[in-house]
C-alpha cells in the first residue's frame, strides 16, 4: 500500500483538526460560562454591597445630631426614685451622704 505525501499530510492535518477543534471549542465554552458565572456573581454582590450602603446610611441619618434618641437625652440625668435618704444610704452621685 503506496500512499503519497500528500495524502499522509491530508490525513495528518485531518487528524489536528479532529483533535483541536473540539478541544479548543470546549475549552471556549468553559471560559465563557464561567465569565457569566462570575458576571451574575458581581452583579449580586454589587446589589448586596448597594443595600448595605442603603442601610448604613438610613442608621446614619438616624442618628445625626439634634435628633431624640431611645437612649434619653444626655443633659438629663436619670433620676432616682424610692429612695428617702434617711437610711444612711449613698443618694448622690459622688458618694456624699445627704441628711
Amino acid at each position: 500500500m503506496d500512499m503519497s505525501w500528500q495524502t499522509t499530510f491530508a490525513l495528518a492535518c485531518a487528524a489536528v483538526f479532529a483533535a483541536v477543534v473540539p478541544g479548543t471549542l470546549g475549552y471556549t465554552t468553559a471560559r465563557l460560562e464561567t465569565a457569566d458565572r462570575q458576571r451574575a456573581e458581581l452583579a449580586r454582590l454589587r446589589v448586596e454591597v448597594q443595600a448595605s450602603q442603603q442601610t448604613v446610611q438610613r442608621l446614619s441619618e438616624s442618628c445625626a445630631p439634634g435628633e431624640n434618641t431611645s437612649l434619653g437625652s444626655p443633659s438629663a440625668p436619670p433620676s432616682r426614685s424610692g429612695s428617702s435618704g434617711s437610711s444612711g444610704s449613698s443618694d448622690s452621685p459622688d458618694g456624699e451622704h445627704l441628711p
